[in-house]
C-alpha cells in the first residue's frame, strides 16, 4: 500500500462525504480529486473518445452530487458507489446511442497505455473487447482502474466472494482467448 493509499482511509472518506453533504466545497473537491483519475480510466477503457470519456465522468460527478443527500453508508466505500453511478451512466450512454464499446486503433487504449509494443497493446485490447461485458468490467475495475477487490465487488453490486469468482473466471477466459490468438 502506497503512502497516498494509506492516507486515503475509509474514515477520512466518511468525514469528507459528511462535509460535502453539508455543502463543503473543499470536501467535494478532495473527493473529486481522489476519484476523477480512476473514473476517467474506467470510462476511457470502454470508449474510443477522450472527450466523450471526460464528458461521461463529468456526468457521473453531477449525478453523484445530486445523489449525495440520498447516499447511505452500507459498509462499502463511497468510491464503490461512485463506480456504480459510472457503470449506470455508461450503460445509459450505450443504450441511448445503440453503441457498444469499440476498440480504437488511432488512440492508445487506457488499459494498455503502459505497453511499449503497440501490436501487443492492440492484441490485449482486442482480447478484452471479445470478453463478455461482465468479465471485461471485472478485469477493468480491478486491474485497469486499480480498485481493491472489495471496491470492485461493491461497484458491480456483488459480494466480495462472488466478485473473486467472477474475476477468476474472467482472467482464465482472458488467458485462454489471448493464448488462442495467432502471434
Amino acid at each position: 500500500m502506497s503512502a497516498s493509499d494509506a492516507a486515503w482511509t475509509l474514515e477520512r472518506e466518511r468525514v469528507l462525504v459528511s462535509a460535502a453533504r453539508r455543502g463543503d466545497d473543499d470536501a467535494w473537491r478532495a473527493l473529486f480529486d481522489e476519484y476523477h483519475p480512476r473514473l476517467y480510466a474506467f470510462m476511457r477503457s470502454r470508449l474510443r473518445d477522450d472527450a466523450l470519456a471526460e464528458d461521461l465522468v463529468a456526468e457521473v460527478f453531477v449525478d453523484a452530487f445530486r445523489g449525495l443527500p440520498r447516499f447511505r453508508w452500507w459498509g462499502k466505500p463511497f468510491g464503490a458507489w461512485l463506480f456504480k453511478v459510472a457503470r449506470n451512466r455508461l450503460h445509459m450512454h450505450f443504450r441511448s446511442d445503440s453503441r457498444r464499446p469499440a476498440i480504437s486503433s488511432d488512440v492508445p487504449p487506457t488499459a494498455t497505455a503502459g505497453t511499449a509494443d503497440p501490436a501487443l497493446a492492440l492484441e490485449i485490447e482486442e482480447t478484452l473487447g471479445g470478453l463478455s461485458n461482465e468479465y471485461r468490467e471485472a478485469i477493468e475495475l480491478r486491474y485497469v482502474v486499480g480498485l481493491t477487490g472489495k471496491e470492485a465487488a461493491a461497484a458491480m453490486g456483488r459480494s466480495h466472494g462472488s466478485f473473486r469468482m467472477l474475476l477468476h473466471r474472467a482472467v482464465q477466459t482472458f488467458k485462454q482467448d489471448f493464448s488462442d490468438d495467432p502471434p
